[in-house]
């Protein structure tokens, strides 16, 4: 389906994915979408009802999520399995109702059971319960598989979800309390670099794995699955397995600081493997995302060094 012509509602737009999503989509000859919060609260049905009504979007391209690490999962779980519950029943429901040709989501990696042989499959989603820390916004994000198959199946809505690996890039939030694990570490390690310091410390052992993705292939992973009639769930990463020690060895080079690493080990590692099987995805789009971790780093601390100042810290 060729997004020229489109009416094309893009949520949480002023977020990490959104805004990469956006700037690519100013591209495309669409009507593009991209209502503040104030405009649209995503987990108010007064608001997403009324909002869907009046601007009927042909297409939808779910990226909002209440998102955050494992200490913001840890201290505020209630607050993130309801607005990500919220989110995820309204507005598959709201674009159904309102004629919607096609709606992609974005659901959560970390749903997967928290013990489970790697390379995940999608067939291996339901076999467990996910990692305890962050349980609360992992289980709210299964409820957009379970519609996705509900409403195809009942009413032959066409709409497909996602399984992002670890994701990563330019207007990440570097908050250290509520980013994800790559961009965290980006800040830390070049406020230690500029201040001098002599260590950096930093959670777990080192021992866990996961697999990151560039946010330039997120974007054009979601754009691919817009021709895509199948529910999934569909893996979106890499393929790659890379160790949280390796990941920060990388970001160490790209900072250029020579400090010294603690490792703290009272911090937990969360789920202790996760890389993907991306076989169903290929099969679907003909395509995997390919950009080294190196490369993707470098240009996140490029854009994080030149853009401190805008930067959601």
């Amino acid at each position: 389906m060729s997004l020229e012509g489109k009416t094309v509602l893009v949520t949480g737009a002023s977020g990490f994915v959104g805004t990469n999503l956006v700037n690519k989509l100013q591209s495309v000859d669409c009507e593009l979408l991209t209502p503040s919060s104030s405009e649209l609260d995503l987990t108010s049905e007064e608001s997403v009802s009324k909002y869907f009504a009046d601007k009927t979007p042909e297409v939808v391209l779910h990226i909002a999520g209440k998102v955050g690490g494992i200490l913001a999962n840890k201290t505020y779980p209630g607050e993130f399995f309801h607005k990500n519950a919220m989110m995820s029943v309204l507005v598959g429901h709201y674009a159904w109702l309102n004629g919607a040709e096609k709606v992609v989501s974005l659901a959560a990696g970390c749903g997967y059971p928290k013990h489970l042989q790697v390379p995940y499959r999608e067939d291996q989603f339901w076999d467990g319960f996910p990692d305890e820390n962050s349980y609360g916004y992992s289980l709210a994000k299964k409820n957009l598989i379970v519609q996705s198959w509900s409403y195809r199946e009942q009413y032959g809505f066409d709409s497909t979800v996602l399984l992002p690996a670890n994701l990563y890039g330019p207007h990440d939030n570097f908050d250290l309390e509520s980013s994800h694990v790559v961009p965290a570490l980006i800040r830390k390690f070049i406020e230690a670099r500029d201040e001098g310091r002599d260590e950096v410390v930093v959670w777990g052992d080192g021992s866990a794995s996961r697999e990151f993705l560039f946010v330039d292939d997120t974007v054009e992973a979601i754009l691919k699955m817009v021709d895509c009639n199948e529910s999934g769930p569909f893996n979106l990463g890499t393929g790659v397995e890379t160790s949280i020690k390796e990941l920060i060895e990388t970001i160490r080079s790209c900072v250029g600081y020579e400090g010294n690493i603690v490792w703290d080990t009272s911090k937990p590692n969360g789920q202790p493997r996760r890389f993907y099987d991306m076989s169903e995805f290929e099969r679907a789009v003909g395509y995997i995302p390919s950009t080294p971790l190196s490369d993707g780093i470098s240009k996140t601390v490029k854009w994080y060094e030149e853009n401190r100042s805008v930067a959601r810290i």
